[in-house]
């Protein structure tokens, strides 16, 4: 393994998005801000990524420490199968606190006729 020159880096990001279709391979979307993302224990490259995707991922890394996650790949395993099982209702049950749109809707009223009073 060889170690990237700064002077490097944007012609490899560039190689990157070119092999990846412009697409950034976490949410799949255009690439408009990339980022060379890179694994901050090992220092190995990984790819050119969307900046938040970038974001995001770190916040991800981090958190497998903070909340005690064993497996980070594991996890994402389990939690991508868990979203597409549960992005249609499975349970006929909503969170107590949850408010439908006209809810919030007539709280907003409610709170403006308020305090035109």
């Amino acid at each position: 393994m060889t170690r990237l020159k700064t002077t490097e880096l944007p012609a490899w990001r560039e190689a990157r998005i070119k092999a990846n279709g412009g697409k950034c391979p976490l949410c799949l979307a255009p690439i408009k801000s990339p980022c060379a993302d890179h694994d901050h224990d090992t220092g190995q490259m990984r790819d050119a990524i969307c900046r938040s995707c970038n974001s995001g991922l770190g916040q991800i890394e981090r958190a497998q420490s903070r909340f005690g996650i064993p497996n980070l790949a594991a996890f994402l395993h389990g939690a991508a199968r868990y979203l597409q099982q549960h992005s249609t209702p499975q349970h006929g049950k909503y969170h107590p606190t949850h408010k439908s749109d006209e809810e919030k809707r007539l709280a907003r009223n409610a709170k403006a006729r308020k305090a035109r009073a």
